[in-house]
Parts: structure tokens; C-alpha cells; sequence
């Protein structure tokens, strides 16, 4: 009898710890469904990559916010496992066919001051 009472509470305890541990996978799952895709992706993004996600979010609303969960997905699952730079989503966004337009300007170092390359050519040089 006793031998069986112990059974049942090691039972219990088995049961407990399977619904307990089902439990926190389901809430590691809410946790990461209230972050944003970029949220997300964020930790992921190299040098840059934040500054071509802007420009492109702005240009293509609807395909990066696509793109970014689809890299935010691959991230989670361990497909991305290095940094993602500027270049690279830049690359990317070619790739798929879509043009981000990034404001680029050209500067030089002249006496410690930084002149843009515009100034150079109206002063000549």
C-alpha cells in the first residue's frame, strides 16, 4: 500500500513537472509574438543594416515589413548566424528587385574639417 501511494505521487510529480514545462514553452511563445518582427531582427543587424531597413521601409512599406519578418523568422531559427551588414540587405533588396535609394554624400578631410565634395568642386578645389 505504501509502495503504491509513492507510485502515485511520483506519478503526480511526473505530471506536473510535463504541464509546468508546457506551460513556460507557451509563454516563451506569447513573449515572442508581442515583439515586432524588427524587434526581433534587431539583434541580428550589422553595421548600417538599420539605415538601408530605414530608407527601404520608407520606399517599400509593405516589402520590407514582408522581408523583415521572413529574416526575423530565419534568425530565430538559427538559418542567420552572423550579423547582417548594410551591404548584404542592400544586396538583398537588389536581389528581390526593389531599388533603395540611400542619401549618400561624398566628404574629405582637408586642415582637420570635413567639406563635402560638392563644396570642393563650386570653391575649385
Amino acid at each position: 500500500m505504501v509502495d503504491e501511494d509513492l507510485e502515485l505521487k511520483r506519478l503526480q510529480l511526473r505530471r506536473l513537472r510535463r504541464l509546468a514545462a508546457m506551460a513556460m514553452a507557451g509563454e516563451q511563445k506569447e513573449t515572442r509574438s508581442e515583439l515586432s518582427p524588427l524587434e526581433r531582427l534587431k539583434p541580428y543587424l550589422g553595421e548600417r543594416a538599420e539605415e538601408v531597413l530605414e530608407a527601404a521601409s520608407s520606399q517599400y512599406p509593405r516589402e520590407t515589413e514582408e522581408i523583415v519578418r521572413q529574416l526575423a523568422d530565419l534568425a530565430e531559427a538559427g538559418r542567420i548566424r552572423e550579423k547582417i551588414d548594410g551591404g548584404q540587405l542592400y544586396a538583398l533588396f537588389r536581389t528581390l528587385g526593389l531599388r533603395v535609394k540611400l542619401d549618400t554624400k561624398v566628404v574629405y578631410l582637408k586642415r582637420g574639417e570635413e567639406k563635402s565634395l560638392s563644396d570642393l568642386i563650386r570653391k575649385g578645389i
